[in-house]
């Protein structure tokens, strides 16, 4: 388990990061969100050790994380760092050995990695002879190459096609079915979603929300309506404080404040004309999350 227990740093008088505390389980991924220049690089790098807190203390499985314990992480860094004219093998065993394994190991693992990511063709290429997509799965493969215990993904998806998209997300899947404990933090909140089971959103060095995801959803005190959109919904007017928001599929999303009564815009729904589609939805984290931060311009 990795705890993050009160931590907090400061940078000279900005405080980059303030009593942050959350916990991620075992084999599942934890997802760390937030706008940019929030603390979640800054949280990710103490989580690392590159870092040392102010104050409060990064565990994993109950020992403060040192350059010991550090060593056998993997972390994906938003900033890709592929040597481009060095050959991919050299590179691989170079990071293996990094990270304690032998070679014998590294090289048995670094072939099984590229057979399953599709590049056993490639590994007497240069980085810079693959495609951005390719490098970006090479680096993903340094990062497990390992086998961590703690993976940290800081933007994994970035650069990534739809196809590659799901090639990684079925590797975190993998990961965390063996019990690999997985810390992603992006802004592509459809694939945090898909994947997390705790968040943990920061906003201006502050925990805003954290816990189970699942649990976020079902107790959240708005309800959403996801139903056919009409010509004329205007219907909605009688009702105080709902929020509709049109799609170009022919849906309507609309929220409903706690005292609304779903039936009841059934009821006027109907009345205005044919409905093809009314379901009552749980929020999504994209909801969730623009209900938490705002805009720069709007923050007090």
């Amino acid at each position: 388990m990795l705890e993050v227990d009160r931590v907090s740093k400061s940078f000279g008088q900005v405080r980059a990061v303030s009593e942050l505390s959350f916990q991620s389980r075992e084999g599942a991924v934890f997802g760390l969100l937030g706008p940019n220049g929030a603390g979640k690089t800054t949280t990710i790098r103490m989580i690392l050790d590159i870092l040392t807190p102010d104050a409060g203390q990064v565990r994993w499985n109950g020992k403060r994380v040192d350059s010991d314990l550090r060593h056998s992480f993997g972390y994906l860094p938003e900033e890709r760092g592929l040597y481009p004219k060095m050959k991919i093998p050299e590179q691989m065993l170079f990071f293996a050995r990094l990270h304690g394994m032998t070679t014998t190991d590294a090289r048995a693992r670094i072939a099984e990695l590229f057979e399953s990511f599709g590049l056993s063709d490639k590994l007497k290429s240069t980085p810079i002879e693959l495609s951005k997509g390719n490098q970006q799965k090479v680096q993903f493969i340094v990062a497990i190459l390992h086998r961590p215990p703690l993976l940290v993904l800081d933007e994994p998806f970035s650069g990534f096609d739809p196809i590659n998209v799901e090639v990684v997300k079925d590797a975190v899947r993998d990961l965390t079915a063996r019990g690999t404990t997985v810390l992603l933090s992006s802004h592509r909140m459809e694939q945090v979603e898909e994947l997390c089971h705790d968040i943990c959103i920061i906003d201006r060095s502050h925990s805003v929300l954290s816990g189970d995801l699942s649990t976020i959803k079902r107790t959240w005190p708005d309800r959403f309506i996801r139903m056919t959109s009409l010509a004329d919904m205007s219907f909605l007017d009688a009702f105080s404080g709902v929020s509709p928001r049109l799609s170009a599929d022919g849906i309507c999303d609309v929220k409903l404040p706690p005292d609304v009564d779903p039936a009841a815009v059934l009821r006027a729904a109907v009345a205005q004309g044919p409905i093809d589609h009314f379901e009552v939805v749980e929020p999504s984290l994209n909801d969730i999350y623009l209900h938490y931060v705002k805009p720069e311009d709007s923050r007090g």
